[in-house]
């Protein structure tokens, strides 16, 4: 099932006309076939859950203690190694994000038509703007993996580690793969940023 679908074509009604710009969606599927019944193509859906899944295993934090884990995390939702005795959060689906370099065309005729209007999908729209005649249009897919947590208001959502590391989360207990600086440095948000990048996936072709 397609869990949640961030789209960012709103902010084409403030491109200029004259500029090619990039633009993103991002959307969050439970798994690879989830991925591909929401109407995307099955090899973007294979490449972006397998990027996210290896991407998890080399950089998902890592804890002594169980209760670690799940205060980083959601209750339940925190697995041991067999191997090393860690614990770690559950791998909860991917976020598939795709980012366009849309056409000045495009962008001019976003900005002309009423949002109520544009109701097709971002996949739709996205293979209208590559096959118009003025079709220069730029296609790059990145996904990165998806755990549960518990916001601060005390209710339960998907989200990325890089979401979790802008909103504060400074993983203090955990085990990553990180450079021997203090935690909640400015050098240590640096480093871990980069850490959790999305991957990006060159082994699938602008559609």
């Amino acid at each position: 099932m397609c869990l949640v679908a961030v789209p960012a074509m709103l902010a084409s009604a403030e491109l200029e006309a004259s500029e090619q710009r990039w633009v993103s969606s991002s959307v969050f599927f439970e798994n690879a076939n989830a991925c591909k019944w929401a109407g995307m193509p099955d090899r973007i859906c294979q490449s972006g859950y397998r990027s996210a899944y290896r991407q998890h295993a080399r950089i998902a934090p890592a804890y002594q203690h169980k209760i670690d884990c799940e205060a980083d995390f959601v209750a339940g939702e925190c697995v041991v190694s067999e191997v090393s005795g860690l614990w770690a959060p559950w791998l909860s689906g991917f976020s598939l994000i795709t980012q366009a370099q849309l056409p000045s065309s495009s962008t001019q005729s976003q900005r002309q038509t009423p949002m109520q209007h544009l109701n097709r999908s971002w996949w739709q729209h996205l293979q209208g703007a590559t096959q118009s005649a003025e079709a220069t249009t730029q296609v790059r897919y990145f996904s990165e993996p998806l755990y549960w947590e518990r916001d601060h208001q005390g209710a339960i959502r998907l989200t990325t580690l890089r979401e979790k590391l802008r909103n504060g989360e400074q993983f203090a207990h955990a085990f990553i793969r990180r450079p021997p600086v203090q935690a909640g440095s400015a050098l240590w948000t640096r480093q871990l940023a980069r850490l959790f990048e999305p991957q990006r996936l060159v082994d699938v072709a602008a559609p």
